[in-house]
């Protein structure tokens, strides 16, 4: 038969409902059956925010871990990994042979990762083994750690989705300082997101607990962060593994309790704190009386590998925490021939002679004859480090 047909018109029909509910019904159990799912919806009901998409997620063996995790740490500095390794040595912060920094590095982070965001690729990886945890962990119900630890990387993405920290963290990669100051603010929410969980599982409300100082004390306690650590792991690996989770717990909480609780939190993520300096003393911060000044990143003239900025956190593990008093603003330049010059600015002359002299003693307990220049609040160190 031949000749012209009317279309149909498109209306819903009864058969066309029905295999549209049926299509609905089959999508909603694929959402749901996601691995991520729980851990979206616990994020999403603590922080008061929904996430804006979904979450990629991709399993991993742990036998690809290691090669995965260098590829993050090339990416997360602006210089070759064997660079990084030389201005670690030249600085004095690490004493171990060059090749076994990188090594070293990764095999802390193997130990300690279960699971982890990528805020470049937008990705949560979930490792499928678990790591050899020490003793102290091993009490853990590994469902449990599963669980929190999902609670905690999944605040990454939702930080991501919010505050596009990919792009952040790019603009601060040149500025060690900054970077560290950013990522105490990103892994302290975490923190109290996932402990939020935690109380929540038990009918324990945060806001409650957090009125007991002991109870916040406890929370950040460096002891007990040191027992999930290998003990041979070299001191500045662990300081700053550290750093971020427990001193940024300390300056999240304090703007947590400050008042509007999360949402205070989101007032942090519109202006955050540029230097370690501001998560060391939140009240600077928090009463805008910081004393930022902004990093010069020029480098001067020859075969320098980097300028740094080592902010207060690297000159309290270098020199303690009385000596690194009252500090302003660095900057450390290395040259590939093993020259190295430090400059930095104090508070006031007496700060300024109290570094100067302090870290004078430092470098000749290493063994380095170095040439230190005191002009009012700054200070000029030039050595050339030991091979």
């Amino acid at each position: 038969m031949g000749g012209w047909v009317r279309p149909v018109p498109q209306r819903m029909t009864p058969l066309r409902r029905s295999r549209l509910a049926v299509l609905l019904l089959v999508l909603t159990a694929c959402a749901q059956a996601s691995p991520l799912a729980p851990g979206m919806k616990a994020v999403e009901e603590i922080r008061g925010k929904k996430f804006i998409a979904e979450v990629r997620n991709v399993s991993i063996d742990r036998s690809e871990l290691k090669k995965l995790l260098r590829e993050q740490m090339e990416e997360s500095v602006p210089y070759s990994l064997e660079d990084w390794g030389t201005l670690l040595r030249a600085l004095q912060l690490v004493d171990i042979k060059s090749s076994e920094i990188v090594p070293t590095m990764l095999q802390l982070y193997e130990s300690q990762v279960l699971a982890f965001y990528d805020p470049h690729s937008h990705t949560y990886y979930s490792i499928k083994q678990m790591p050899n945890l020490p003793d102290a962990a091993k009490l853990a119900d590994p469902k449990v750690l599963e669980e929190t630890v999902m609670v905690h990387e999944l605040t990454h993405a939702l930080q991501d989705q919010y505050f596009k920290l990919g792009p952040r963290e790019k603009e601060l990669m040149k500025d060690t300082d900054a970077m560290m100051a950013y990522h105490s603010v990103l892994e302290g929410e975490a923190v109290l997101v996932m402990v939020a969980h935690m109380l929540k599982q038990n009918g324990v409300e945060l806001d409650e607990v957090l009125k007991d100082d002991a109870v916040m004390n406890m929370m950040s306690n460096s002891a007990a962060a040191d027992q999930m650590i290998d003990p041979k792991t070299p001191k500045y690996f662990v300081e700053m593994l550290k750093f971020p989770y427990l001193d940024g717990l300390k300056f999240v909480i304090t703007a947590y309790k400050r008042g509007g609780g999360w949402k205070a939190i989101d007032a942090v993520h519109a202006n955050p704190p540029r230097s370690t300096r501001e998560i060391l003393h939140s009240g600077e911060y928090f009463a805008h009386q910081s004393k930022y000044e902004p990093f010069n990143n020029k480098k001067p003239e020859g075969d320098v590998i980097a300028v740094e900025h080592l902010g207060e956190f690297h000159w309290r593990y270098l020199v303690g925490v009385d000596a690194a008093r009252g500090w302003i603003n660095d900057r450390a330049a290395v040259w590939r021939d093993g020259r190295v010059e430090t400059w930095t600015k104090w508070e006031s002359p007496e700060r300024a002679s109290a570094f100067a002299d302090t870290y004078g003693a430092f470098l000749k307990k290493r063994g380095i004859d170095a040439k230190i220049a005191k002009s009012g609040v700054e200070v000029t160190t030039t050595y050339t480090a030991p091979k």
